[in-house]
């Protein structure tokens, strides 16, 4: 893949996709892994979560870290601005030259049609992610009495995370006292 292609693929993820990374996702994985076969699957998967814990957008995360698997820290600035752009582009003629676009009945029924898309390319991610998931289903039980806590106990999300550290850190110690034979 030269720069060019790279920058124009990455350029069509983000003029064509509404609803972000997340809704990104299955088209990138598409073309990434099953079409042009530039990456492999687990690989992908690492990508996307790596992109979830960065701090920013994970369109940006994800571009960034694909651009440089597949052409370096150059590819990785060319995957960045062919994604970023088309937004940039878009919203910078908008805010210049419609003030009140929401009025305009058929732009508002435009979106309503794009929420519903993002709806299906949200699900389309989240079962991918869920085949890979199936072997930590301690992480989905985690995840939902977490979920649970905060919505009927208002726990405050700084305890959220600092139990996730907790109990993250002892797994990994578990983990690697098993891998480790001892004498």
């Amino acid at each position: 893949m030269t720069y060019k292609q790279l920058f124009l693929q990455f350029f069509k993820f983000g003029l064509f996709t509404f609803g972000g990374g997340y809704a990104m996702i299955p088209m990138m994985s598409r073309v990434f892994v099953y079409e042009q076969k530039l990456i492999d699957e687990h690989t992908m998967t690492d990508y996307i979560a790596i992109s979830q814990i960065a701090p920013g957008m994970i369109a940006i995360n994800m571009a960034n870290v694909i651009g440089r698997h597949l052409k370096g820290k150059r590819g990785s600035f060319i995957a960045v601005s062919g994604v970023a752009l088309p937004s940039f582009l878009i919203i910078s003629i908008i805010a210049a030259f419609i003030p009140n676009i929401l009025d305009i009945p058929i732009v508002l029924k435009a979106v309503q049609g794009i929420v519903i898309a993002v709806i299906v390319l949200l699900s389309i991610t989240v079962m991918n992610l869920l085949k890979y998931l199936k072997k930590y289903w301690y992480l989905l039980t985690y995840a939902f009495m977490v979920s649970m806590v905060v919505f009927f106990f208002q726990v405050p999300i700084v305890v959220v995370i600092l139990s996730a550290i907790l109990f993250g850190s002892i797994h990994a110690w578990i983990l690697s006292r098993k891998e480790v034979p001892h004498a």
